[in-house]
């Protein structure tokens, strides 16, 4: 929001300067982003007026002009514009005067001819960018009047960031209201007296979506003179909050929308066709807007219509079959109130942001339409005649919510005590309009603060005007009660500490990737963005790898060839045509040698055995160690006979594998990289807690050589002793694997290691070989497993 500093004094009578204002406006929560001037560096221009044209003796295109410049004789100056004219009020830079960009004016001779000073556009003095002939100025100012002065043009615009939820403050009144009430100054409500109907003229306006718009004002006003320019002080302060200047009516209803912060709509009323009814687009209607955009509307978005079909979207732009002309003598005038919830969305919908549309999606006052309307009406006569018709008003008055604020809500919260004094004071400067009783005040919530629903949020409001920098800083005590110690579980920060350790640093991917990517990596179809910031991030990521993969590529062409990146992150899977289901995921990324280069170790390319052991100490962390498995399976982004899925207690949670050859050539990646993404979910679960005392009874190992199929997994094998449950087995490992004479060409040799243990005695050869002849028992049933000779 940019307001004028000068139009805001007109609102509110404060001693503060421009440095004053700016902080209590920061204080008070309306965040001030900038403090800049109003126009261009310039001095030693006046106000002239020209007496007299005449042409240049010496050139076809240069007239004399004869300037009254407020001094006895007028001044003789050589003027280039073709709109320059005996009568025209317009910038005159004396002899001496400096012009933005370092331009300093000299007496000078142009073709033989004196010229004393310049006649300046307003491109030329930093006003706007058109340089389209001389600015031409309000006949009614002074020749010889500094021109600064004159316009006020050493006024300041204040740039206030504002949070979406202070829609009230979208408007010069907004503003000025709430910075009197932090200030304790005068604030001067505008006067604007209802301007008396001249004709009965009336234009019929029904609502059939009372749920989306509240009210709609209308008023027809007939005559107006189509040639009737737009004040200039009123182009003024439309320029300085970034509004350029169309045409009076538009420019009148622009301005009333900063002033007062009620959108407002002028259609041609010889071009309406029929009633206007506010309701819910219909099947295969369309409108071309005010911009030349042509949208299609379906029955989510809703519409001013005659019946010819729609003419606005309701509450972001009007069409152009109705719109304002050059030769439109006729208008209707429409102010109305359509809630938030009605056109939320649409300007991302139809990639359309207009001012109106920033202040519905944030609620406008629901009181006002009929001031607005009063207000326009007042403005267009007089800059522009006409005749005004009768108001008309369609739809239900604004029912005030009720709240109440008690004292003790305010100590506890604000660990203050405020007097209730300057608390009724807060309140009523909001136009709260609080009744005082025992301890508490009951609350009237106006039509404009949409925020105020909560006995917190009217604390927040006395925190805000009271000063949060006036608050005490106290220690507030805390009952805390005890709770329970919760079985242990793998946290982020948990899953970071292990990865690190393990040499991988922790990124953050864009959400946002590229739809040819991920359809390579064969993740699934992505959901498309209707407005991606670039072509590379037109799909929300189905996994977290795409974003990943150019991260690899980014640190490899910078020659860092040993990379390991994980990423904890959300992945977007289509749901239905407007949402997506969110999944959270751990993802990973291993790129190089297994290994720093060191003198001592011998330097190997890592492999998916590497990365697989990293997962488990993931695991292991989690608690879910003894659960993990593997198994062989296929996945588009992964190398074929190089791709595992991970199971937990065998159900699937992730993969695990060597990324496809042919995807690692077509990003040109040289190396060998392994890729792992895990469900988040099932690590961050809580895991039972199990505690056994430490044993001081000695372990005995055995080790067995097995001769197995080729095809059976080392996985396998493992899970099968385990599932046996034998009692005294506590651990189980594989320390050997051998193919070769000896062994069968379609088996091979596992040596495993049995730790056995008993916690209350030692255990004795029987016990141990007849525990050993159990599983081999089972383990010969089950996987045709024999002891190798």
């Amino acid at each position: 929001m940019r307001i004028s500093e000068s139009w805001l004094r007109e609102w509110i009578s404060t001693d503060l300067d421009r440095d004053g204002i700016a902080e209590a406006l920061t204080l008070a929560g309306l965040e001030v982003d900038a403090v800049e001037a109003a126009a261009a560096d310039f001095s030693g221009v006046e106000v002239g007026r020209i007496l007299d044209v005449t042409p240049h003796p010496n050139a076809d295109k240069l007239r004399l002009c004869q300037v009254d410049a407020g001094e006895s004789a007028p001044l003789s100056i050589v003027c280039g514009a073709p709109n320059a004219a005996a009568g025209l009020t317009v910038p005159l830079a004396r002899v001496g005067a400096q012009l933005p960009g370092g331009l300093k004016i000299r007496e000078a001779k142009v073709r033989g001819e004196p010229s004393a000073g310049m006649l300046c556009a307003a491109a030329e003095l930093g006003i706007t960018d058109q340089a389209d002939g001389l600015w031409e100025l309000p006949v009614d100012l002074t020749p010889g009047q500094d021109l600064r002065a004159a316009l006020q043009l050493n006024d300041a615009v204040i740039e206030i960031d504002l949070t979406p939820n202070r829609g009230d403050c979208l408007s010069m009144r907004g503003v000025a209201r709430d910075l009197a009430a932090c200030t304790s100054d005068r604030y001067t409500e505008a006067e604007i007296p209802a301007v008396p109907a001249a004709s009965d003229a009336t234009h019929p306006v029904s609502i059939e979506n009372t749920d989306a718009c509240l009210r709609y004002a209308g008023r027809v006003i007939r005559g107006i003179n189509p040639q009737a320019a737009t004040p200039l002080w009123m182009v003024e302060r439309l320029r300085r909050a970034d509004i350029g200047s169309i045409s009076l009516p538009v420019d009148i209803t622009n301005y009333v929308m900063l002033e007062l912060g009620q959108p407002m709509h002028a259609f041609d009323l010889a071009r309406l066709d029929g009633a206007i009814e506010v309701r819910q687009a219909r099947q295969d209607e369309s409108l071309t807007l005010l911009d030349g955009q042509e949208v299609k509307v379906d029955a989510s978005t809703l519409v001013i219509a005659d019946q010819s079909g729609p003419v606005a979207l309701a509450g972001v732009m009007g069409g152009a079959r109705t719109a304002v002309e050059e030769t439109t003598t006729d208008v209707f005038l429409e102010s109305a109130c359509f809630l938030p919830s009605a056109v939320a969305g649409q300007g991302r919908r139809y990639k359309i942001h207009t001012d109106s549309l920033h202040r519905f999606e944030r609620g406008v006052d629901a009181t006002i339409q009929e001031l607005a309307i009063e207000r326009a009406t007042a403005l267009l006569i007089e800059h522009g005649g006409g005749e005004a018709g009768v108001t008309t008003v369609t739809g239900q008055h604004h029912m005030p919510a009720n709240l109440t604020l008690r004292t003790s809500a305010v100590k506890r919260l604000l660990g203050a005590d405020i007097p209730a004094a300057e608390i009724t004071r807060i309140l009523t400067a909001l136009g709260l309009q609080p009744v005082a009783g025992q301890g508490d005040w009951q609350i009237t919530v106006p039509g404009w603060r949409y925020d105020l629903q909560l006995e917190a949020d009217l604390v927040e409001e006395v925190a805000r005007v009271y000063g949060y920098h006036r608050l005490p800083a106290a220690d507030t005590p805390v009952e805390l009660p005890g709770v329970g110690v919760p079985a242990p579980r793998c946290d982020r920060s948990r899953a970071r500490e292990v990865l690190v350790q393990r040499g991988y640093h922790e990124v953050v991917g864009y959400t946002f990737v590229d739809s040819a990517l991920q359809e390579q990596l064969g993740t699934g179809a992505g959901i498309r963005l209707d407005n991606p910031i670039a072509e590379q991030f037109a799909e929300m990521r189905t996994s977290l790898w795409p974003s990943m993969l150019p991260l690899l590529q980014h640190n490899l062409n910078r020659q860092q060839e040993r990379v390991r990146l994980f990423e904890i992150g959300r992945r977007f899977l289509p749901a239905d045509k407007n949402c997506a289901n969110e999944q959270e995921m751990i993802a990973g990324l291993v790129c190089g040698n297994a290994a720093p280069e060191q003198w001592d170790l011998e330097q190997k390319q890592v492999d998916i055995y590497d990365v697989r052991a990293d997962l488990e100490a993931l695991f292991h962390a989690a608690g879910k160690s003894a659960s993990l498995g593997f198994e062989q399976s296929e996945h588009p982004a992964l190398h074929p006979g190089q791709t595992a899925r991970v199971l937990l207690d065998g159900v699937p949670c992730g993969w695990l594998g060597v990324i496809n050859p042919s995807i690692s050539k077509a990003l040109d990646i040289k190396k060998i990289s392994i890729l792992f993404e895990v469900d988040w979910s099932i690590l961050s679960q809580q895991s039972e807690v199990a505690c056994t005392a430490v044993s001081n009874m000695p372990e005995v190992r055995r080790d067995l050589a097995l001769v197995v199929p080729k095809a059976l997994a080392a996985g396998e094998l493992l899970a099968c002793i385990r599932h046996a449950k034998e009692a005294l087995l506590t651990d189980v490992q594989i320390f050997d694997l051998y193919t070769g004479p000896g062994v069968e060409g379609d088996c091979k040799s596992v040596a495993l290691s049995l730790i056995f243990q008993e916690k209350t005695r030692t255990l004795i050869d029987n016990d141990v070989e007849q525990a050993v002849a159990r599983l081999l028992q089972i383990l010969e049933k089950e996987l045709g497993a024999t002891i190798r000779n």
